[in-house]
């Protein structure tokens, strides 16, 4: 299986002192591909997730600078003599879903700002002096297709997006009161090996991914021209790499700049299948974005980082680990 990454091209790199990071959500699609980011890099890793959506499957073997616990973000102040000293917070766990958030409001609102909640507790009663904070692009709401740029008002469509942006204020509140550094990466469409396909609710690119991968047809909700800026896990991880170490408190667009149709997701599929797929239509989700895509700019500018895996690329791996059964850690 190919390796996720590094994805990103990095002029100057610089060598880190190694730190002790609390990772809640670790064991998930993009946070256990962190995980073995930062391991790899020398940090020490302390997982935190319920595993309701993240699998230890995905942490690989045991290693002595990774710890595993199983629990409820929501509970993270009171499960805090388990856990040692921290320097940096990064925070996944999370709802995901914007559909879903729609019908079920107060659990989003109660595991992803209920959530954060307890870990700027946690930060504030340890003298943890950074967290950084897994945002979407989603808060931006339904666009024309330009290039979104952070300052640009936000206009969330659903509960999870507003769960997303009050996540975004609630650090730059409580980061002043407390004293502590912060960051938000508002993530677009992120894609890659390890996503679970079984979810009500999983994204299009994981759907079609194991659809392809399992001779299935693929099912298509609205007419396939919605646009998406699709960016690949082991970019995303090199995003997240960069700034665990920094000092800043900041909000930061992570994509590739580029926007693909739903139905050139389905060409590239496709392609690598080696016949055209069969498609199922469906009515558009509610509140669907129709189109969307990075300003990268910001990013690219103060970290002199760009995304490197195509979409095509990208896709094929996904597929290929779809393949394997999903058995193969990537």
């Amino acid at each position: 299986m190919p390796p996720v990454g590094p994805a990103w091209e990095i002029e100057g790199v610089t060598v880190h002192q190694s730190k002790r990071i609390l990772v809640t959500g670790g064991a998930g699609f993009i946070g256990s591909h962190l995980c073995d980011a930062l391991l790899a890099e020398g940090h020490s890793v302390t997982v935190f997730d319920n595993l309701t959506s993240g699998k230890r499957s995905n942490l690989g073997p045991e290693r002595p600078s990774l710890a595993i616990i199983e629990g409820d973000v929501r509970s993270l102040c009171d499960r805090g003599s388990e856990i040692g000293e921290i320097d940096v917070i990064v925070h996944l766990a999370a709802l995901i879903s914007g559909y879903e958030s729609l019908k079920s409001a107060d659990e989003y609102f109660d595991v992803n700002v209920g959530g954060l909640l307890q870990v700027i507790q946690f930060a504030a009663d340890r003298h943890i002096p950074r967290i950084v904070f897994a945002s979407s692009s989603t808060v931006y709401g339904n666009r024309d297709g330009s290039p979104l740029a952070e300052d640009i008002l936000p206009e969330p469509l659903t509960v999870y997006a507003l769960t997303k942006l009050a996540g975004e204020h609630l650090l730059r509140m409580y980061g002043a009161l407390h004293g502590f550094s912060h960051c938000s990466l508002r993530l677009f469409n992120v894609y890659g090996p390890r996503q679970a396909p079984d979810h009500p609710y999983a994204n299009v690119t994981c759907k079609f991914s194991h659809a392809v991968a399992n001779n299935l047809p693929v099912d298509l909700y609205g007419d396939g021209e919605q646009s998406r800026d699709f960016v690949y896990v082991g970019d995303v991880v090199s995003a997240f790499l960069a700034v665990v170490n920094g000092s800043e408190r900041a909000i930061y667009n992570v994509g590739t700049g580029r926007a693909a149709r739903i139905n050139d997701l389905i060409s590239e599929l496709g392609a690598i299948a080696g016949t055209s797929l069969k498609v199922r239509q469906h009515e558009p989700w509610p509140n669907d974005i129709r189109s969307i895509r990075a300003d990268t700019s910001r990013f690219e500018g103060e970290f002199g980082l760009r995304s490197e895996v195509a979409l095509a690329d990208g896709l094929a791996r996904t597929v290929e680990f779809f393949r394997d059964g999903e058995a193969c850690r990537s």
